[in-house]
């Protein structure tokens, strides 16, 4: 069953009195469950292609479906709350919040959610035992290895059960055998059911996902 939908999808920006067409009539479907990397160098289009995916930014010409939905036509509070609904993101930077420890960086989307303190919690822990890290819950970021950082991230995303995880260049920030352990857990939570998007320009990296689509000059090709 087809989760995301694009179809002859463009995105132009404006660079002094020069328009640059970042997405050039990509068509793409991604299905529930699938691990799909998105690869190609730097301004290729697939960071353009991944804030499109995450509703961040829309097309100007095109169609993009999110699990039957038209995002196009959605305001920004929309787009807000599919966001925190049914997206999880993980970057490359990790993106903790110092002075909250590891549970209450994983919780914090929750309460943005509306969620109770005891609606949030079974969840919060189950997303950090998922990652192998319930028993540094107390510990803060600066506490723990970029590894272990990383997955403190990655617990957050889990915690919301999103439809669909957008991972951007998510192993980036971290030594080859870390950035290994991190992509085992996505395979593993690709196993376990959860449609997975990694953008990456790694070649070794794409290659942990099922299926790998390239980019160059915003035009999308699944022959490499």
């Amino acid at each position: 069953m087809t989760l995301i939908h694009i179809e002859n999808a463009s995105k132009y920006y404006m660079m002094g009195e020069e328009t640059i067409k970042a997405l050039d009539d990509v068509s793409l479907d991604i299905d529930h469950g699938e691990f799909v990397a998105i690869m190609g160098p730097s301004g290729s289009g697939k960071s353009t292609l991944m804030n499109i995916i995450g509703c961040l930014d829309i097309v100007d010409k095109g169609i993009y479906d999110l699990d039957g939905e038209a995002i196009n036509v959605l305001k920004d509070s929309q787009l807000a709350e599919i966001r925190n609904q049914k997206i999880g993101f993980v970057f490359q930077s990790f993106n903790l919040l110092p002075r909250l420890n590891a549970f209450e960086n994983v919780e914090l989307p929750l309460i943005y959610r509306g969620l109770s303190k005891k609606e949030r919690e079974p969840l919060v822990l189950d997303a950090l035992e998922s990652v192998d890290l319930l028993e540094r819950k107390k510990h803060f970021p600066l506490e723990l290895s970029g590894g272990q950082q990383q997955r403190v991230a990655i617990a957050r995303t889990l915690a919301g059960d999103p439809s669909i995880i957008l991972a951007d260049e998510p192993t980036g920030a971290l030594d080859s055998q870390t950035g290994t352990e991190i992509l085992d857990i996505f395979k593993r939570l690709n196993e376990q059911g959860r449609t997975i998007v990694l953008i990456t320009h790694d070649q070794a990296i794409a290659q942990k996902a099922k299926r790998i689509v390239y980019f160059r000059d915003g035009r999308l090709s699944e022959v490499g």
